[in-house]
């Protein structure tokens, strides 16, 4: 079988799955065994640089040794530094590899003609409607497909006769606010009559054109009667907007085939071209003076429309109530379980999460690693395919599973991070759901979240915990004091006797102890103390419970079978001690739990038969 590993940033929340269902396509239709491996994050959408850096580590997860060949869709990482170190990576594998939109030396390609298109549509303009004021609504300036447009444009400027300077580049985001905002900015300058209109606002893509030509019109401009726009992508936005957007068609699941093609052919050890680009086309239309370009209908538009409001209500739904669900949790198992239900009540084929085994701990953050992943540590949360729970608990043996299991399936990985430390990553198998509801971030995020709070809620009881320790410990012999003797034993003792189970109970005092203090000192009288103390842990059962109840007196207690059982304790106690030449008096009681007598009943009658024994141990010296 052959293993594909897809590298992707998506676009601020959303991820581009026309890749991945274009690669599926070619996938499905293929005589060949092959698995794609999706490494996906979101590290340019955040302004927390850190938490950038936890999105951008799942791109150290693989192991690209075992992979056939790679494909690079880097288009979104803003991070130079990021981008390069993945380069360089990739690079070292030594396998084939295809980058998707970008130029890399050494890659294949596979994307559209960026150039080609805006040229056209610069001649259209220029020919047919008479344009000679330009400019550029631009993408991001370090974006390589924005950055090919605007070559694009400002060589047909020069090829038009018309100065660069009067025709100017603009830069901003690809969204629908870049738009609004490229129009309020003209618009002030406009107003304070600093400059004229342009001809024509050539857009960088569907999301600026149509936020430009709402802004326009809400400030009552017509287009194009004031100025043309035009867009690139033919996304709905374009489409059905009114006026309807001049744009540029192309298929970007072509994309994801055609990289897969490059590889199988590669393989296949035929000569392959380095760079492939899928065919596009101008849609003139009414935004730059075209007449309505004919490709909608409305009808079916507005079907799909109410479809998929009736389909986002019900995601919303469930996500609400999953949401509900794993607020609720409090510990990781139950976590887990919700999110594989949650998210194979979707349009997917599995679900796994694996974290790191220190998060149920309550480990310090500082523990969890920052590059890489610390493998040992790792273990399978919740693994689930179809209606079948994967009872594997090593994540490489998960690993290996879906090597052997995953012809034909696409898996995605996704990073579960504290800010930059790394805590696990999630697995999604063929999540076909993300065609049509791409906001996968929005529901990895509020996973995350949870788990941190869940994280958090751990640290703070292992804290308390500990605050506990300490407070219900005698710091001279380790064991517990007289406060968790009142919280601990007397509970301990009302279980064992609604089971019917006999208990004995110890008052231990140490022999002349005041004498021993007064001759030897305090230090000598301490370690006597300690020395008591350690035989008591030692020689008391797994099951029960030794105290410091004060001074020199200590209280041990265990579930017992027999009376001798009991009665061997104290002898074993007494002789090493006495070994030690230390001295101590033992009052032993074995419960009945038919008498129905209180502990402090027992207590007392323990501390009573110690002073007993403690005369008589007086009388024999005497």
């Amino acid at each position: 079988m052959k293993k594909v590993a897809l590298f992707s940033d998506g676009w601020k929340r959303l991820i581009t799955y026309a890749w991945v269902d274009g690669m599926m396509k070619f996938i499905a239709g293929s005589d060949e065994e092959i698995s794609l491996y999706q490494y996906n994050c979101h590290g340019n959408w955040s302004h927390d640089e850190k938490h950038n850096q936890g999105e951008y580590n799942i791109y150290t997860l693989p192991d690209l040794s075992g992979f056939d060949g790679i494909i690079m869709d880097c288009t979104n990482i803003a991070d130079k530094n990021v981008f390069d170190r993945l380069v360089e990576m990739i690079r070292k594998s030594g396998k084939p590899v295809v980058s998707i939109g970008n130029h890399i030396e050494g890659f294949y390609y596979a994307g559209i003609d960026n150039k080609k298109p805006i040229a056209d549509m610069m001649e259209h303009l220029y020919h047919q409607h008479h344009c000679r004021k330009f400019i550029f609504a631009g993408g991001p300036k370090d974006n390589y497909e924005n950055e090919l447009r605007v070559q694009s444009y400002q060589e047909s400027l020069d090829r038009l006769g018309l100065l660069r300077e009067e025709n100017p580049v603009w830069y901003g985001d690809y969204d629908f606010a870049t738009g609004i905002s490229y129009f309020e900015r003209y618009a002030a300058d406009f107003e304070g009559r600093k400059v004229t209109f342009p001809d024509v606002f050539v857009c960088a893509n569907d999301n600026i054109a149509a936020g430009f030509c709402y802004k326009a019109q809400e400030c009552g401009y017509q287009i194009p009667r004031d100025f043309k726009v035009t867009g690139f992508d033919n996304l709905d936005k374009a489409v059905y907007f009114d006026p309807q957007i001049t744009t540029v068609s192309h298929m970007r699941e072509h994309i994801g085939n055609k990289t897969m093609e490059i590889l199988a052919d590669v393989w296949a050890g035929k000569e392959v071209p380095r760079n492939h680009f899928m065919p596009s086309e101008c849609v003139f239309s009414e935004s730059c003076g075209c007449p309505n370009s004919g490709r909608l209908d409305y009808r079916q538009y507005a079907r799909n429309q109410v479809i998929y409001e009736v389909e986002r209500l019900a995601r919303e739904e469930r996500l609400t109530q999953f949401e509900s669900d794993i607020i609720q949790c409090e510990d990781y198992g139950a976590f887990s379980g919700h999110i594989a239900k949650y998210f194979m009540s979707l349009e997917c084929d599995g679900y796994a999460i694996v974290l790191d085994k220190r998060l149920y701990e309550g480990a310090v953050e500082d523990a969890f690693a920052v590059n890489g992943y610390d493998w040992e540590y790792l273990t399978v949360a919740y693994a689930t395919e179809g209606n079948r729970f994967l009872a594997l608990k090593d994540p490489k043996e998960l690993l290996s599973y879906y090597e052997v299991q995953g012809a034909k399936s696409a898996y995605m990985f996704s990073p579960i991070h504290f800010r930059e430390r790394c805590v696990g990553f999630s697995i999604l198998k063929n999540g076909r759901f993300l065609y049509d509801n791409p906001y996968f971030y929005d529901i990895h995020s509020t996973i995350t979240k949870t788990l941190e709070n869940i994280y958090k809620k751990r640290q703070l009881e292992m804290a308390n915990r500990k605050m506990r320790e300490i407070y219900n410990r005698d710091q001279l012999t380790g064991l517990y004091n007289r406060i968790a003797y009142t919280e601990m034993i007397e509970p301990q003792y009302c279980m064992y006797c609604r089971k019917g189970r006999k208990c004995a109970i110890y008052f231990v005092d140490a022999d002349n102890f005041k004498q021993i203090n007064d001759t030897y000192g305090h230090e000598m009288g301490d370690l006597i103390l300690k020395k008591i103390a350690q035989v008591l842990l030692e020689k008391c059962r797994k099951d029960g419970y030794v105290y410091r109840y004060g001074g020199d007196e200590f209280i041990a207690f265990f579930p017992v079978d027999t009376d001798e059982e009991a009665g061997a304790f104290k002898e074993e106690v007494v002789e090493e001690l006495e070994q030690n030449d230390i001295h101590v008096s033992i009052g032993m009681i074995v419960t009945d739990p038919a008498t129905g007598r209180s502990f402090q009943d027992y207590m007392k009658a323990a501390d009573e038969e110690m002073y007993r024994v403690k005369a008589q141990r007086k009388k024999k010296k005497g």
